[in-house]
């Protein structure tokens, strides 16, 4: 009979003692722990109601789901390649092209083929997972457009000789695109691996090397045709010039003093007109008849024959 009232006792202390199980053991299972470097998401029914940094929380088990993401943590993003075979320390690591990234088109319309690594981490989970759907594949594209504008607009030695000024201009481009999209992402930096000429077109571009070396060697001999040819022609102008000049300060001249004599004659024909005109027909006379040899002078009034030899000189007296 002394039994029962310990059976009653325990019966009333086993509901409480399977609660006081059940609560502990909701409120551990509710724990969860956010590391160092990592940004935890409390999502109750799949909505975002809180963000946690690193520490120990509570969630309510069954209604509450945490995610979180470390934003330390720096992430490689390979273009126009890929690693099929990591490294190790007996063997290299192998890759495989992507050609339909890697192949770009420059201002020129040349073919290059560029492989790339941009390495970025993550800032705000809540964006990151939330406010863009596939963030690495949205990220992705962003960079290639970046990228591609960036060769587009360089000719192709631009573009193979100057692989560190591409980065420094495709960094902040990239940035501000990502930025745009509010994803949650910092981009740290940008590494072009490699940019070559793809192997398929190799000879021909071997073929415009060539054909643009001859050009300069040509334009080099050209020149230095010309510096030899140039100067003696500019002389040889000069020289013309010069006698030119002189020709034409001669014949002014002339034609001036002419003018003055011709004015002179003028003046005086005009103040005495038969004198002047008897003194020019004399002096005409002169100069057509001063070289004449023998004169003969015929008049038809008279049957004797008149003549003067202008080209005998007188024989002196005494002498035959």
């Amino acid at each position: 009979m002394s039994t029962t009232p310990q059976k009653s006792k325990k019966n009333r202390v086993l509901p409480w003692l399977i609660v006081l199980i059940a609560v502990i053991a909701l409120g551990l299972g509710g724990l969860y722990r956010v590391g160092q470097g990592e940004q935890a998401l409390v999502l109750t029914f799949g909505e975002v109601t809180d963000t946690n940094g690193p520490g120990l929380y509570w969630r309510i088990p069954g209604v509450q789901t945490v995610v979180s993401r470390s934003v330390t943590t720096i992430y490689n993003q390979e273009y126009g390649y890929r690693t099929s075979v990591a490294g190790t320390s007996r063997s290299a690591a192998q890759y495989r092209d992507e050609m339909d990234e890697s192949v770009m088109l420059t201002n020129d319309n040349s073919i290059v083929q560029l492989e790339a690594i941009y390495q970025y981490t993550i800032r705000d989970v809540r964006e990151y997972l939330f406010d863009v759907e596939d963030p690495e594949s949205t990220m992705h594209l962003a960079f290639e457009a970046i990228l591609r504008r960036n060769i587009q607009s360089r000719s192709l030695d631009d573009a193979l000789l100057n692989k560190d000024a591409i980065e420094q201009e495709v960094l902040p481009d990239f940035q501000a695109l990502i930025d745009s999209y509010d994803m949650g992402v910092k981009i740290h930096s940008v590494h072009i691996q490699n940019i070559t000429v793809p192997d398929a077109v190799t000879a021909f571009y071997e073929d415009v090397n060539n054909a643009k070396n001859e050009m300069t060697q040509r334009l080099d001999e050209a020149q230095q045709y010309e510096y030899r040819v140039l100067p003696l022609a500019r002389s040889k102008a000069y020289e013309l010039t010069q006698k030119a000049l002189a020709y034409k300060a001669e014949v002014t001249a002339k034609a001036e003093a002419e003018t003055a004599a011709f004015k002179a004659v003028l003046e005086q024909y005009n103040a005495e007109p038969t004198s002047a005109r008897s003194r020019l027909i004399i002096e005409t006379m002169e100069e057509i008849l001063g070289g004449a040899g023998r004169i003969v002078v015929v008049d038809q009034n008279s049957n004797v024959l008149q003549h003067l030899d202008l080209g005998q000189e007188e024989t002196p007296a005494g002498e035959e």
